[in-house]
C-alpha cells in the first residue's frame, strides 16, 4: 500500500530543517564523528527505531525499519561528514568548530532522518525492510569502503540502494526544487596518482655529473597534457591533470628526487584503464629515456557510479508524485566529480539522483566554498523522494 509522501514530508518540514541546523553547527571530518553520531542516535531514538547497529567501519550507523509484510530490503544512504573549511556564511547556526558542512551532507542526513520518521510511523503499510545507512568519510573515499567491508549491506541483505546529492551542482536547466537523474552514471571514475623520479644530484655548476629528476618530471608532466587530446573521444569529457609538483630545496642544487601528483577522471572503467596506462607509460618511458628511475603509483581509485535501469525507471514513476512531471529533469551534462557511493553500485543495484536546492532569489556559491549554503525550503522533497521510494519500489514484485 502506497502513501502520499509529499503531504507527509511537508508536515514535518520544520523538524527536518531543525535537524539540519543541529548538524550544521558541528561538522566533523572523516571518521571523527562523535557529535554527529550522538545526534543521529538521539533522533533515531526519538523516532522510536531500536534495530540499530553502530560503529560500522568505524563510525557508520545502520538503522533497520521492519515492514508489516515480508519483502526485500531497500537501503537509503546519507553521507554525514564535513570539510576542513572555515565557514563564512554568517548563518545564525554556522559551524562552531572551524570545519564546515560545505557540501550539503548535513542536509542529506536530515532529509534521511525525516524519511526514517515517516517510514517508521507508516511501517504497517510497508513491504519488506528499509535500512537507513548513515555514512562518515565520503570526502576522501574512506567511508563506503570501510562500511562495506564491515558488512553494512548484510543482515538484512540490501537488495537495492538509493541516495541523493543536494545543492547547485548543475547550473543549466535544472532549477531549485527539481529532481534530476542520469540514465547511466552520476559520478566519474577517479584515479589519484603519484609519479616519482629518482636520479643523481649535483651542484648546479656541474650538471653533467647529475641525472636530473626535475627535468624528467617536467617533460613527463608536459607529455601528460597530450593524453586526453590523442586518446579520448573529444565528444566525451575526460581529465588527466598534474596538480602538485615537488622537487629541490635550493637554487644551486640539482636534487636527487622529484615527484608530482595528479588526477585522472573518465566516465567508464574502460576509458579509465586506457588513460591510466597511458600516463603510467609516459612516466616510466620519459624516466628511462633520461636515465632516471620513474615510479608510477596509484594513491586510490574509484569506479563510476553505475545506475540500475530498473531503479531509474521506478524513479521516473515516483518523482512526478513529489514535484510534478515538469520538474523532473534528465541530466545531459556530466560533471567529472567522484562519489564513493560508487563503491556500493558495484555490489548492489543502485540509484543516485540530484536534488536541486540552490537559491532562486540570492547568490549561490559552489560546493566546497566557505559561503556555500542550500535552500532549506526544498528539504521536504528529498525526504519525500526517500519515503515514496520505500513504499513504491516493491509494488509490482
Amino acid at each position: 500500500m502506497s502513501i502520499n509522501a509529499k503531504e507527509l514530508s511537508k508536515g514535518i518540514e520544520n523538524e527536518i530543517i531543525g535537524w539540519r541546523r543541529e548538524f550544521h553547527r558541528c561538522p566533523e571530518l572523516k571518521m571523527d564523528m562523535d557529535k554527529t553520531e550522538k545526534l543521529i542516535l538521539r533522533i533515531l531514538g526519538e523516532i522510536g527505531i531500536t534495530d540499530i547497529r553502530t560503529g560500522i567501519g568505524g563510525k557508520g550507523i545502520a538503522a533497520v525499519i521492519h515492514g508489516a509484510k515480508p519483502g526485500k530490503c531497500l537501503g537509503i544512504r546519507a553521507d554525514c561528514d564535513g570539510l576542513p573549511i572555515k565557514e563564512e556564511t554568517g548563518l545564525p547556526f554556522a559551524s562552531e568548530n572551524g570545519n564546515m558542512h560545505a557540501c550539503g551532507h548535513d542536509a542529506h542526513t536530515a532529509m534521511a532522518l525525516g524519511a526514517a520518521k515517516l517510514i517508521y510511523e507508516n511501517r504497517d503499510k510497508l513491504v519488506g525492510d528499509v535500512k537507513m545507512i548513515f555514512q562518515p568519510y565520503e570526502e576522501g573515499d574512506g567511508g563506503a569502503k570501510a562500511m562495506i567491508a564491515d558488512g553494512v549491506l548484510e543482515n538484512p541483505k540490501v537488495d537495492a540502494l538509493i541516495a541523493l546529492h543536494t545543492g547547485n551542482i548543475y547550473n543549466g536547466d535544472i532549477y531549485t526544487g527539481e529532481l534530476a537523474w542520469h540514465p547511466t552514471s552520476m559520478s566519474f571514475c577517479i584515479t589519484a596518482y603519484k609519479a616519482t623520479f629518482k636520479g643523481v644530484g649535483s651542484h648546479v655548476s656541474t650538471p653533467h655529473l647529475s641525472r636530473d629528476p626535475i627535468m624528467a618530471a617536467v617533460y613527463a608532466a608536459s607529455e601528460i597534457q597530450s593524453v586526453i587530446s590523442r586518446n579520448s573521444n573529444p565528444g566525451r569529457p575526460a581529465i588527466a591533470s598534474v596538480t602538485t609538483f615537488h622537487g629541490g630545496e635550493r637554487n644551486n642544487i640539482i636534487p636527487e628526487e622529484c615527484y608530482f601528483e595528479g588526477s585522472i577522471r573518465t566516465p567508464t572503467d574502460e576509458e579509465q584503464h586506457l588513460i591510466v596506462e597511458r600516463v603510467r607509460k609516459i612516466v616510466e618511458g620519459v624516466a628511462a629515456s633520461m636515465d632516471v628511475e620513474g615510479k608510477f603509483e596509484i594513491a586510490f581509485d574509484l569506479n563510476a557510479s553505475k545506475m540500475d535501469p530498473a531503479l531509474v525507471k521506478k524513479f521516473r514513476e515516483i518523482a512526478p508524485k513529489i514535484v510534478g512531471e515538469e520538474h523532473v529533469k534528465e541530466i545531459t551534462e556530466w560533471t567529472p566529480a567522484g562519489e564513493d557511493f560508487a563503491r556500493f553500485t558495484k555490489l548492489v543495484p543502485s540509484l543516485y539522483i540530484y536534488h536541486c536546492s540552490r537559491f532562486a532569489d540570492k547568490p549561490n556559491y559552489p560546493h566546497h566554498n566557505p559561503k556555500f549554503d542550500v535552500d532549506e525550503a526544498q528539504f521536504w522533497s528529498g525526504t519525500a523522494y526517500f519515503t515514496q521510494f520505500a513504499f513504491d519500489w516493491q509494488e509490482k514484485t
